[in-house]
C-alpha cells in the first residue's frame, strides 16, 4: 500500500548515465548543432556561391546528419535502458557513417574534391551496419 498520503511530493528516482550513453548522447547533439549551423551557413552563405548540385550534395550531408544525431541520442537511450553492448557497437557504426558520409559531402560541395566520393558510399555502410545491429540487438536475448 502507498504511504503517501497524496499531499507529499513523490522521491525523485536518480538517474545516471554511462560513459557509453554519455558519448553516444554528446556525439548527436554535436551533430545535430553542427548540422544546424552547416545548414543555416550553406542557405544564407552560400547560395551565391555554390552552384545547385554543389548545393544539393551539402544538403543531403546536412539531412543525413540531423536525422542521424536524433537516431544516435535514441540509441544512446536504448543502450542505457537494455545495456546490450550492441546498441553501443550501433552507436559507434552509426557515428563513424554519418562522419565519413556526411563529411566527405561537405568536402565535395565546398572544396570540389570529386576523389572524396569513395569514402561517402563507406559512410553510407557503416549507418546500415549501424540499423542491422540495432535490429538484431532488438530481436536477440
Amino acid at each position: 500500500m502507498d504511504n503517501n498520503s497524496g499531499n507529499d511530493p513523490l522521491p525523485i528516482i536518480a538517474f545516471s548515465m554511462s560513459k557509453e550513453t554519455k558519448i553516444g548522447i554528446f556525439v548527436g547533439a554535436f551533430y545535430l548543432c553542427l548540422g544546424i549551423l552547416l545548414g543555416a551557413f550553406a542557405a544564407h552563405s552560400l547560395k551565391d556561391t555554390v552552384d545547385e548540385y554543389q548545393m544539393g550534395v551539402l544538403q543531403t550531408g546536412v539531412k543525413y546528419q540531423l536525422i542521424h544525431g536524433v537516431a544516435l541520442i535514441m540509441l544512446s537511450v536504448l543502450y542505457s535502458l537494455y545495456q546490450k553492448r550492441l546498441f553501443y557497437i550501433a552507436i559507434i557504426c552509426v557515428a563513424v557513417g554519418v562522419f565519413l558520409f556526411s563529411f566527405s559531402l561537405y568536402a565535395i560541395a565546398l572544396l570540389g574534391t570529386s576523389f572524396l566520393g569513395i569514402i561517402t558510399p563507406i559512410g553510407g555502410v557503416f549507418m546500415i551496419l549501424g540499423w542491422l545491429l540495432t535490429m538484431y540487438a532488438v530481436l536477440g536475448k
